[in-house]
């Protein structure tokens, strides 16, 4: 059990300036944050920052969340990831789901929601 003063590592894999932006002020007192923008911008975050959970976002300008997805899963098969978007298909889901992710979020959903999933995870 991690103790309750230690605050879990969370990378937000986003490329919504306005939704970066409300997750840095909303979870400040509540988690250890790092952001990226890109899949390019993750992966050596992933490296570096050493997060507990991810949070990533389907679609990114440089990459498929799909394929990010592929690439963390090779590399950390069991890193915690909740996964967002705003695709309203069922397509990207069912591609989603034999990947292994620790839940899933159509946007817009509230911050109090995501924050549910990413306590929940791992």
């Amino acid at each position: 059990m991690v103790p309750s003063d230690v605050r879990r590592k969370v990378l937000f894999i986003e490329d919504e300036a306005d939704l970066l932006s409300a997750y840095g002020r909303y979870f400040e007192s509540r988690y250890e944050m790092a952001f990226a923008g890109t899949g390019a911008e993750a992966l050596p975050q992933l490296a570096t920052f050493h997060p507990d959970v991810i949070v990533l976002d389907m679609r990114l300008p440089d990459t498929d969340g799909i394929d990010l997805l592929r690439q963390i899963r090779s590399d950390y098969p069991d890193l915690p990831v909740v996964i967002t978007t705003a695709y309203t298909s069922v397509e990207p889901l069912v591609e989603v789901l034999g990947m292994g992710h620790s839940g899933y979020l159509v946007k817009p959903y509230g911050l109090g929601e995501l924050a549910e999933r990413i306590d929940a995870a791992g």
